[in-house]
C-alpha cells in the first residue's frame, strides 16, 4: 500500500518522520483542501482585478479533486483485493459441477491531470473578461456592455436634439455614467470632438468583440 500512496503523498497527512498517518484499514488522511472562490461568480460581479491569483487557486482544487479519486481507488483496492484473496474454494454441486467464483479485476488509478497554468483556466471566460475591461478613455475603462451602448445612444440623440434646437453650445461638457467592472464611473465629455472620439472607440471595440 505504502508504494501505491506515492502520488498523492502532497495531498494526505504524514508523521514527524514525513510517512503517511494511516488508519485501521491502511488508508491515509487527506489535507484540509483549500476553498477557492467561484469563478463564473466573480467574473458576473465583475471582480476579476485578482482573477489570476484565484484562477491559480482553482487549478490546485482540480488536483484535489484528483486526490480525492485517488483515495476512492486505494479504498476499492483494498475491497477487491480483501475479496479475492477469501474467495470460497470451489466446490461441486447436485449435478456434479464444478462452481468457482472467480476474483473480480482490479481498478485503474485514474490518471493525474496536468496543473492548468491561470491563462488555461481562465480561457474559457477570456470574452466575458475582455467584455467586462472595455476600453480605457481619459483614465476610465468602460465596459463594452449593451447598457454603455445604449447610453451613447441617448446621449447621440440628446446632441442631435440639442443641435435642433440651436442649444448645442450649452451641450458640453457632459457627464457619461460608464459601467465599469468597478461600478459607475463620470466620464466627463468636454466637446463633441472628445465625444464623437469616445464613442468611435467604443463602437469599434465592441463591433470586434462581437466579431
Amino acid at each position: 500500500m505504502t508504494n501505491n500512496l506515492e502520488p498523492i503523498l502532497d495531498f494526505i497527512v504524514l508523521d514527524d518522520e514525513q510517512e503517511p498517518v494511516l488508519n485501521e484499514q491502511g488508508l491515509p488522511t487527506l489535507l484540509q483542501r483549500p476553498i477557492a472562490k467561484n469563478i463564473p461568480d466573480l467574473i458576473s460581479k465583475g471582480k476579476i482585478d485578482n482573477l489570476d491569483m484565484f484562477a491559480e487557486l482553482h487549478a490546485q482544487i482540480l488536483q484535489w479533486d484528483w486526490a480525492e479519486l485517488y483515495l476512492n481507488y486505494l479504498i476499492d483496492l483494498i475491497e477487491i483485493e480483501d475479496h479475492n484473496e477469501n474467495l470460497p474454494v470451489p466446490y461441486e454441486n447436485e449435478e456434479g459441477e464444478v462452481i468457482s467464483v472467480q476474483p473480480l479485476p482490479l481498478p485503474e488509478a485514474p490518471e493525474r491531470p496536468p496543473l492548468m497554468t491561470p491563462t488555461e483556466v481562465l480561457e474559457p471566460y477570456q470574452k466575458h473578461i475582455n467584455k467586462l475591461i472595455g476600453i480605457e478613455f481619459k483614465g476610465v475603462q468602460v465596459s463594452l456592455n449593451e447598457s454603455n451602448q445604449n447610453g451613447l445612444s441617448a446621449l447621440k440623440s440628446a446632441l442631435e436634439l440639442a443641435k435642433e434646437l440651436g442649444s448645442e453650445n450649452e451641450f458640453f461638457p457632459v457627464n457619461f455614467n460608464a459601467e465599469t467592472r468597478q461600478g459607475v464611473k463620470v466620464l466627463t465629455l468636454v466637446d463633441e470632438a472628445e465625444f464623437k472620439n469616445f464613442g468611435l472607440q467604443f463602437v469599434m471595440a465592441r463591433k470586434a468583440f462581437f466579431e
